[in-house]
């Protein structure tokens, strides 16, 4: 398998832990849903020449709600094909949801 085939595999994998992670930001998320073809690895910048490392990055919605959304992102090993670690997960965007015009955060 790719390094992208073995990243998503194991997200995949682990797509419960995940949810909950989504669960604990809002008492009123009762289910998550991944979107896994917005899955994305790239560099990421510290203001140094050598750069922040890598983050793995992927959207999602709550609750079915189409109007939803938030990104979840994993910081990764230097090369940036390493596998995420579930303990470094990081909400990249809040849940929020398209009201009224405009997206905002989800109360």
């Amino acid at each position: 398998l790719s390094p992208r085939a073995k990243q998503l595999a194991y997200l995949k994998e682990h797509e419960e832990e995940m949810a909950n992670f989504i669960k604990s930001r809002n008492p009123k998320v009762e289910s998550a849903q991944f979107d896994w073809d917005s899955m994305e690895v790239g560099q990421i910048g510290n203001g140094t020449p050598q750069g922040g490392g890598y983050m793995l990055t992927f959207k999602g919605r709550i609750n079915n709600i189409k109007e939803s959304s938030f990104t979840l992102g994993f910081p990764l090993d230097n090369d940036g094909y390493s596998l995420p670690n579930l303990e470094r997960i990081s909400e990249m965007q809040p849940i929020r949801i398209l009201r009224d015009g405009g997206w905002f955060i989800y109360e």
